[in-house]
């Protein structure tokens, strides 16, 4: 009878830990699933159509980027969504900042790299 109840036991918990991990695999899937205007190619604009033609652009990787880019953008953190990376320009100063998690994918990096130079292009 130990040996039932431990197995069940470790049964619960891995049972556990993948409804877990599908719940996150949930919240992943709703903002992990790149946008339309992300899953097609693009042509770049012509430098003088950009934001800014050549922008200087900073990378920063941050332990709370989520929420960073939750107060930049305005796009809250919920238990289904939050805002995966953010980019911010400063046109005077030929400047973009890029911030993800510490963590983070190379669509998110792509994604937000457009943003330094078309701007708010699917806005």
């Amino acid at each position: 009878m130990g040996r039932i109840c431990s197995r069940r036991g470790l049964w619960r918990v891995l049972c556990l830990w993948l409804w877990a991990c599908v719940l996150q695999g949930c919240v992943a899937t709703g903002v992990m699933v790149p946008p339309k205007v992300d899953q097609v190619r693009f042509s770049p604009m012509k430098k003088e159509q950009r934001t800014i033609e050549e922008p200087r652009v900073k990378f920063l990787p941050r332990e709370d980027g989520h929420e960073y880019c939750a107060r930049i953008t305005g796009i809250p953190v919920t238990p289904t969504s939050k805002p995966m990376a953010c980019a911010f320009w400063n046109v005077r100063r030929k400047e973009c900042t890029i911030v993800t998690p510490l963590n983070t994918g190379f669509n998110y990096l792509g994604h937000e790299l457009r943003h330094c130079f078309e701007g708010a292009f699917h806005d």
